[in-house]
């Protein structure tokens, strides 16, 4: 069967779903409510509900199942600290979450953008870099691909390089029970961090706001298969991306996520997001063959998501407090 009209139809098909959804839900809500001034922006804020939702399915219908045929570790059907986790990734992958900083920043990152082009600075614009091969979008993307994905080695390993910021990231290795769902169980103070960050080196290089959802949503879904109780061996494809072994030697207690001397912070290996060359590259890469048990060590977290989030904050502004 043809790839173009298969590629066709699936986008038709989503073009009359989101049309669907904006006739006889959103529009009439906006309409009742007087806010049909926001009515284009939301209709293309409506893309990360629809992406979000894809996502959703995905995990529920393979990942899941995916954990119950070959499992890393033995688990409970649905632990109970699952379920703060669930909770985490509808919060983001069926809101607007990077969207709002994305559109946030961009209004800001051009006016600076104006002033800096009257000193000669141009914006790596990566389709231009090569006329008639970065221009193509395939190819294109995978460059913004790549290219964020260093930036997100760095501001991950960065966030196990400062106290004040591991008391934060934590959050997201204090799971003991890792699943699907365990990926966005972060700090929302971090997770606004490191959207504006992505944002702003998207903006950087290029990105088009239809390509960012793209990348966004691609690597989200990757990384919720990151993050999941499986045990697979890639083989040789395990140099290529980041595999659920890989990341989970980064969650293991006591060696993935700490230093000799300082638990939880510095050290540790495999910081990669979505490939594992950067990790390669600064030599923090370890491919594990055996499964290690997670979490963070002497931490105790509450199940409750409010209390995990006053928890982190308190721990942070305590590493600012003279001691």
């Amino acid at each position: 069967m043809d790839l173009s009209f298969i590629t066709s139809t699936i986008s038709s098909a989503y073009g009359s779903v989101q049309e669907f959804l904006f006739a006889k839900i959103v529009g009439p809500l906006l309409y009742q409510f007087d806010l049909m001034s926001w009515a284009e922006d939301v209709f293309d804020g409506m893309d990360w509900f629809l992406f979000g939702c894809i996502q959703i399915f995905l995990i529920i219908t393979v990942l899941r199942t995916w954990e119950r045929v070959a499992p890393a570790e033995t688990q409970e059907r649905f632990a109970k600290t699952s379920r703060a986790d669930v909770a985490y990734t509808l919060f983001h992958r069926l809101g607007i979450f990077h969207g709002l900083v994305f559109i946030a920043l961009s209004g800001l990152f051009f006016q600076i953008d104006s002033v800096l082009h009257d000193f000669r600075f141009d914006r790596l614009n990566v389709e231009s870099w090569w006329p008639g091969v970065t221009s193509i979008p395939m190819v294109s993307f995978l460059v913004y691909l790549i290219l964020l994905d260093l930036v997100g080695y760095l501001y991950h390993r960065a966030s196990h390089t400062f106290n004040w910021w591991w008391q934060l990231h934590a959050l997201h290795h204090s799971q003991t029970v890792m699943t699907a769902w365990s990926d966005n169980r972060n700090h929302i103070l971090d997770d606004i961090m490191d959207a504006a960050v992505t944002a702003f080196f998207a903006l950087l290089f290029g990105v088009s706001p239809g390509q960012f959802i793209i990348l966004i949503a691609l690597s989200q879904f990757i990384q919720s298969w990151q993050h999941a109780n499986i045990k697979v061996h890639l083989g040789r494809a395990q140099y290529l991306l980041i595999s659920p072994m890989f990341h989970r030697m980064h969650h293991a207690v006591g060696y993935g996520h700490e230093a000799q001397g300082k638990p939880g912070v510095l050290g540790g290996c495999n910081f990669g997001i979505l490939f594992p060359w950067w990790d390669m590259l600064f030599k923090t890469a370890i491919f594990p063959k055996e499964v290690y048990p997670t979490g963070v060590r002497n931490l105790k977290v509450s199940h409750n998501i409010l209390t995990q989030q006053w928890q982190g904050l308190v721990h942070s502004v305590k590493e600012f407090m003279p001691k």
